[in-house]
């Protein structure tokens, strides 16, 4: 919650969040931070930041710190940012109403998490959208702004970012990965329903479980890979694990980061403004400058931990388009059906690639 000169403890932020969890209004949860100023009082706030990467991670590290200090720095340091990570405030999936009910006044986490709530932002999970994070966050961001119809998923909320990891791979292990035909009958690790309707295409298995789960399942056999970022080799361990990489930009994941509105609007216009500068597409490059920097030292532990990587070529792309278009096809059929231009989206998300 948004508190003036003195901060709650968390177990009074956790304890908030039970009330609301039984009912209580979430106007009333911000009702102290409703009444902002038009001009700077001078006094410092201090906004309670939600999120589920762990301390260490370059999300807390280099995203989420870089977001604390530009803002400090912006509004003198009368906008304050407590940052919460580890999911401390909020399970993954729950960062997004965590902030929309003010039970935090910032969360962040990856839409994925949350199937069906971001219809025309999962765009950017379907194959072959991008070829680094940095090129990804700019075009979903330019989405956000061009289509009201991608606005109105976050309607409830202040955005303060969206943005993209680098592109998703596929690990395995004891079997590589080199044709659709390899991935007949096997059991891959999915993030997301657009990822399960293509893996189906290509004869595999889909298993849905959270990158969390996944170390333990490759180990063990549970599954006999994953899709997944390059990042995730390294933040999670999985360069221990797995002996394949097959490169072929197959999908992306997608972050938000979104402020409560009510706390929002406690902040003085001339914060607001400030802010705004920080806020938006370039915090979407801090975060896919940070995935592609962090991909980078991925793939350089994996080779050093002995994976072999297989990069598809332009021969291979055109077979695995084939298998990957009917995907493609019933995202966009799925969202006209629903009244959204999912034609128009993707369309133009193709186009902003290929600028």
């Amino acid at each position: 919650m948004i508190k003036l000169t003195k901060k709650l403890s968390q177990t009074s932020v956790l304890a908030a969040a039970s009330v609301i969890m039984l009912g209580a209004c979430a106007d009333d949860s911000t009702s102290d931070s409703s009444s902002g100023a038009s001009e700077s009082s001078g006094e410092a706030q201090e906004f309670d930041f939600s999120h589920m990467f762990p301390s260490n991670h370059v999300m807390e590290t280099e995203v989420v710190q870089e977001f604390k200090a530009l803002t400090e720095d912006a509004t003198n340091s009368e906008v304050q940012i407590i940052s919460y990570p580890g999911a401390q405030l909020a399970e993954p999936d729950a960062q997004y109403e965590t902030a929309a009910t003010g039970v935090a006044d910032i969360g962040f986490s990856v839409h994925s998490y949350t199937p069906g709530q971001f219809p025309l932002t999962s765009v950017m999970e379907l194959p072959f959208m991008s070829e680094t994070g940095v090129e990804g966050s700019q075009i979903l961001w330019d989405l956000y702004e061009e289509f009201p119809e991608l606005q109105k998923e976050y309607e409830d909320t202040v955005p303060l970012w969206t943005a993209t990891s680098e592109p998703g791979q596929i690990f395995t292990v004891d079997k590589q990965v080199k044709s659709v035909e390899d991935l007949e009958g096997m059991r891959i690790r999915s993030p997301s329903p657009e990822v399960n309707r293509w893996l189906e295409e290509m004869g595999a298995t889909p298993v849905s479980m959270s990158m969390n789960e996944t170390y333990e399942a490759l180990e063990r056999g549970v599954v006999d890979g994953t899709v997944g970022p390059f990042h995730t080799l390294l933040d999670y361990s999985l360069h221990e694990v797995i002996d394949y990489v097959t490169v072929g930009n197959f999908y992306m994941t997608t972050f938000f980061a979104v402020m409560n509105q009510n706390s929002w609007d406690s902040i003085s216009e001339e914060n607001q403004s400030a802010m705004e500068e920080i806020n938006g597409e370039h915090m979407s490059q801090v975060v896919g400058e940070t995935m592609d920097k962090r991909a980078e030292e991925a793939i350089q532990a994996a080779e050093e931990a002995g994976a072999e990587f297989y990069e598809l070529s332009a021969e291979d792309n055109e077979k695995w388009s084939e298998y990957l278009q009917p995907a493609i096809d019933a995202w966009i059929e799925d969202k006209e059906e629903k009244g959204l231009p999912g034609q128009d989206i993707y369309d133009r998300a193709v186009e902003l690639s290929s600028e």
